[in-house]
Formats: C-alpha cells, structure tokens, sequence
C-alpha cells in the first residue's frame, strides 16, 4: 500500500487537466438550464452570428485554462495521522482542516479522461455541511486509495497483517465482498425511465427543440399537402383529428426523452454494485466516470425508498440512505451527495431496505392521517375555482358558458388530486422505529429510528385547534419530515416518544 508523506504537496502537473474540465463542465451544469432552457443560446447566436458567438465562447475557454493554471499553482494538501489539510484559493487563499473521524463519506470519481493519467478525484463529505468540504481534483489513484484506508482505520490493520505475512503477498488477494445488490443494464434503463431526470431534459431542450419540431412539422404538412396525401380543409374541419395528431406527437417527444434517460442512467450507473463491508456500505458504478461512495453504518440515519408515477407502472423504485446533514437533493443534476441505489424493482426492494437498515422490521400497519387534512384542502380549493369560474362568466361578453365550465371541470379533477395525496399520507411506528408515507400517484418512504431525532415541533392553526387536531415536524439529522392533521392526543404521545427515545439513547448525536 503507498504510504502518505504528511508534508505539503502540490497536485501532479497533469491535474491542470482534471481541473480545467471540471470547471468546465461545472459552468456548463450551473448555466445549461439557464441557457438553453429559455433558448437564451439560440437568441444570441442569432443576433450576434455563429462567428462572433464561436470567438466569445473560445474567449471563455483560455479564460478557464488561465484559472485551471493558477487554481493548480496555490493549491496544496498535506495529509497528516489524523487530519487532512487544504489550502486553496485564487486571489484570497484559505486553508481547510478536516479530523479523519468527521469524515461520513469518502467518494471516488475516475472520469475517463483521468485513467490513462493514473489520477483519481477524491471528495470528502463532513456531518452539517452545505456541499463537499475537502476534494482533491486528482492525485495518484494509489494515494487515494492509501487516504481512503487512513480514514476508515484501516491501514493499521491492514499493516500489521502485512508484517506477519509477507512470505504470502505474492499469492494471497483480498477477498472482495458478496454484493448485497446488483443493478442490470435492463434495471438502470427503467430506472431512468422513471426517474426524474427527464424534467431535467426537458427544461435543457425543450425551448430548442420546440423551435425545431415547429419547423419540421410545417415543413412536412406543406410536403404532404402538396403531394395530395393530406387534406388541410379536412383538418380544420375535424379539430378532434387535429388534437389527437398532436397528442400523438407530444406523446411520441415524451417517450423519446424517457428513452434518452434510461441511456443516460446506464451510462451513468454501469455496473452497479453495492458492497457492505465491516462499518460501511460501498457502492461501485460508472461507464464514462468510475465511481466509489462509501457509508458509514455509524451515519447512516434514515432509509428513504422512492417510487415515481412511472415508476409505479414499471415496479421501479430506487432507495437514499440519508447521512448527517446530506438534505435529500431532488434534482436529477445535483445530488452527488446522495447515497443512491437505482433500478431496484418490487421483489428486490425489500431485501435492498433490510441490507440498509442491518435487520429484519415487522413494520406495524399504515395508519392514515385525519380526514379533515382532505376536507380542509376542497373546501378552499372549490371556493377558489367556483369564484374564478363566476369572475370569467361575468367578465365576457355574451355571458359564454363553455370556459367557466371548463375551470368548474378542472376544479373536480383537482378534487381527486387531493383525495389521491391525502389517502397517500400514513404513517406506522413500533416504539423503536417509524416510516413515514407521503405522494400522490408516486409514493416516498422515509424510514428512521425515533432516537435520532432531534427535535420534535407541534403545530396547530384556528382550524386544527377547533378540530383537536395537531400537524408534526420532525427534525432529523438528515432534514425536516412533516406529518400533518393528526389528532391531538396522537401527535402529543408521538412528540413525547420521539423525545424520550432521542434523550434515553445512548447512541444519539447530533
């Protein structure tokens, strides 16, 4: 194993490579919605033409290798027998230090471009931090290695059995781990068909694309009508014919970026494989970018289990285990904080909860929120609409009835919404661990032990207190978990339970 020298060190000459693509490709993940989304790019391309646009952008590209160089050259990192030190900084420098038993998360990212140079991106997470404290764009892949084994006190061990077996180095391999979970190419296909990444796409090119479906299409109806094959007369006097036309094609865009999504997701987690270890679980993933993330047991507070609205036709789920102060991140491009485990379906799902959690739960039965939560939710929803469906019928000319008749529609569609979400709302607890439920078509699962909570608030408005009702919020290491309409008596013993587990538990930390 490479010892680590705990002197001040520079990155090797070659990381001027590993950090002039990541700022790259970190402006482009920063500005790409902002960009594109709103055909921003487009506009000014146009106006200012593709020449003026190709010298702005090749200005922008010397300008992030200047800064790659000076970033490499006032970059420095020593690592010592109990902490790591970073001193960074383009114009004021700082210097960051991180005590190895903070560290919750050792992650690992070779990207493809890093592997011939022999270099490895290693990002340090710490409890209550807002994103990565400490990473190190690209040092030897055998120092990384030796800083992953320092910081899970693991070198020690490993040295001493190296001393008493030296005669059988050369014959003896560690053994890997079983994988607790697995993921195929066909899982992560469906996962990424269900995930949530599909907005993503669709906010990045939707404005282009619109412009170019637009063109097409009116290109092709000029073709076929002028070939004889389509009759516009027709079309306009069949709207029902032209609504499904379009249906169709909205579907077909829509079943087009699902496609695209699931390539991405088995790009992105290629070979997915989850390993638990003696005090951490280990997940391996990646085509372009190899990847490792680690979870400490000690952190891991809070199981949560998604199932998306597709995701639900499919029997696709996918499962967080949530650490401390790694705030569940939505956002399909930016949860690298997040220990994920994609493409787990029905049969599975349970299995890969009971490797997160260590053991076997006999969860107890749902138990639904209060009915008024979905009394309380039509009452104000039908006052609104039947007001705006009056306000529009008055404010017309000719008192037309069709488009307050439309919103009093929607008004019932947006009724069973809510009966949908409020039925989707349960909870079940033991004494010793609680799951809550919440959704509407989809569902999301949070899991946790009652003793890590952290602080507990009950929340009460005119309308709840009238009704002896009562809404919780449960802060946990990883975040806040609303619970709302209870009854008073039921969220008062759940509130003294959760703070009587959290004060009695010898194993609570913030």
């Amino acid at each position: 194993m490479t010892e680590i020298e705990s002197t001040w060190k520079a990155l090797p000459l070659s990381a001027v490579g590993a950090l002039y693509v990541n700022g790259i490709q970190r402006f482009i993940r920063e500005n790409l919605i902002a960009f594109f989304g709103a055909g921003t790019g487009f506009a000014v391309s146009e106006s200012l033409g593709w020449r003026e646009f190709g010298l702005g952008a090749g200005l922008v590209l010397l300008a992030g290798l200047l800064i790659a160089l000076v970033y490499h050259r006032r970059f420095r990192y020593r690592v010592d027998g109990d902490s790591v030190r970073v001193r960074k900084g383009l114009f004021e420098q700082q210097e960051i230090k991180v005590r190895f038993e903070r560290v919750q998360n050792v992650g690992f990212s070779q990207p493809i471009y890093l592997r011939p140079l022999g270099l490895t991106r290693v990002t340090l997470e710490t409890p209550g931090a807002s994103q990565t404290e400490v990473s190190l764009p690209g040092i030897a892949s055998g120092e990384a290695t030796a800083l992953r084994d320092l910081i899970s006190g693991a070198a020690g061990r490993r040295a001493d059995s190296d001393q008493s077996t030296d005669s059988d180095d050369a014959e003896r391999t560690e053994a890997e781990p079983a994988a607790a979970f697995e993921a195929s190419a066909a899982d992560l296909f469906k996962y990424g068909m269900t995930s949530n990444q599909i907005w993503i796409l669709l906010a990045v090119f939707g404005a282009p694309a619109s412009s170019w479906i637009e063109s097409r299409v009116s290109s092709w109806i000029e073709q076929l009508s002028a070939s004889g094959l389509l009759d516009m007369e027709m079309l306009r006097g069949a709207p029902l014919m032209l609504a499904l036309l379009v249906g169709l094609l909205i579907v077909s865009v829509a079943l087009l970026l699902m496609a695209l999504s699931g390539l991405l997701a088995i790009v992105r987690f290629s070979g997915y494989r989850l390993v638990r270890e003696t005090d951490r679980f280990k997940s391996r993933f990646g085509l372009l970018d190899a990847r490792e993330k680690s979870l400490k047991l000690s952190k891991l507070h809070g199981i949560q289990t998604v199932q998306t609205a597709v995701g639900r036709m499919l029997g696709q789920w996918h499962a967080i285990g949530h650490q401390t102060g790694a705030v569940a991140l939505e956002g399909a491009m930016n949860d690298d904080r997040r220990f994920l485990i994609p493409g787990i379906d029905n049969d599975r799902l349970e299995g890969v909860v009971g490797t997160l959690r260590g053991r076997s739960w006999d969860a107890p039965a749902w138990q639904g929120i209060h009915p008024r939560f979905r009394s309380m939710l039509w009452g104000r929803t039908s006052v609104a609409m039947v007001i705006a469906a009056l306000l529009v019928w008055l404010l017309l000319p000719g008192h037309v009835a069709w488009p307050p008749l439309t919103i009093l529609g929607l008004n019932l569609l947006i009724l069973g919404l809510i009966h949908l979400h409020w039925r989707r709302w349960a909870f079940a607890h033991d004494g010793q661990r609680m799951r809550i439920r919440s959704g509407l078509v989809g569902q999301k699962i949070v899991e946790f032990d009652l003793a890590s909570c952290q602080q507990v608030a009950i929340s009460t408005s005119p309308y709840q207190r009238r009704h002896q009702l009562a809404s919780l919020t449960i802060r946990l290491p990883h975040g806040e978990q609303p619970l709302p309409y209870l009854g008073r008596e039921a969220a008062d013993e759940i509130a003294n339970l959760l703070l009587y587990r959290a004060e009695s538990s010898a194993k609570h930390s913030l």
